[in-house]
């Protein structure tokens, strides 16, 4: 079932109503991963006592870091940015693969501030996690598995919350936990990699609606 989803999201990927909005999903994305590098760089600086032009290295260095870990703390950004266009983007995929659907119900999950909350309590968890990722395998291991799990139930209860009530969304949630989270490792995965890192938004957005239909039949 997921590899099906799989295929039917990049091919979505492609509709020209999708690749309208792809330009404000780079856009999004080459913001929010700028700021999220500057921030975590200003911090790297003032923790290791840096300022102005002194030691340039030093300066390099801390810009490299806070780049790197940008890189990977990111991607618990993207309900965050996809919340602006998400919708219009499940209503085209609807719209082509689920022509039999009635208009939408208006989400239960539609408040940037949720979304903003719940990136504030991912990457708050994933710095606490910071050292684990350092281990060999296994931190790779942890990396994928807990941003899968938190990715994957995010997107779900966005493309869920169009559709259904809250209390739907959670049991179907339950029935799917499994997919959910190996959807969510895809995704993650696939924002950790040069170039589809720029997709991935939009992939989430697509295997999500594409797994809340095939559970809810």
């Amino acid at each position: 079932m997921l590899i099906t989803i799989f295929v039917k999201s990049l091919r979505n990927l492609f509709l020209p109503d999708v690749l309208k909005l792809l330009f404000y999903c780079l856009l999004a994305y080459a913001l929010g991963w700028w700021g999220l590098a500057w921030i975590l760089s200003s911090i790297l600086g003032a923790y290791i006592g840096i300022s102005g032009g002194e030691g340039f290295l030093l300066h390099a260095l801390g810009s490299a870091g806070g780049m790197i870990i940008a890189w990977f703390l990111f991607p618990l950004l993207y309900p965050l940015l996809v919340s602006f266009f998400d919708d219009k983007v499940a209503m085209v995929i609807e719209r082509e693969d689920y022509p039999q659907m009635l208009p939408p119900q208006p989400p239960f999950w539609p408040n940037i501030l949720q979304d903003a909350l719940f990136c504030l309590k991912a990457l708050a968890l994933n710095l606490l996690c910071l050292p684990l990722y350092f281990m060999p395998i296994v931190g790779i291991a942890i990396y994928y598995g807990v941003n899968g799990h938190l990715l994957g139930m995010q997107f779900f209860r966005m493309a869920a919350g169009r559709r259904v009530t809250e209390a739907e969304a959670l049991m179907l949630q339950k029935k799917a936990r499994s997919s959910i989270w190996l959807t969510g490792i895809t995704i993650s995965l696939c924002s950790t990699v040069p170039v589809l890192n720029l997709f991935a938004p939009l992939l989430g957005v697509a295997s999500m609606v594409h797994l809340f239909h095939a559970v809810k039949k």
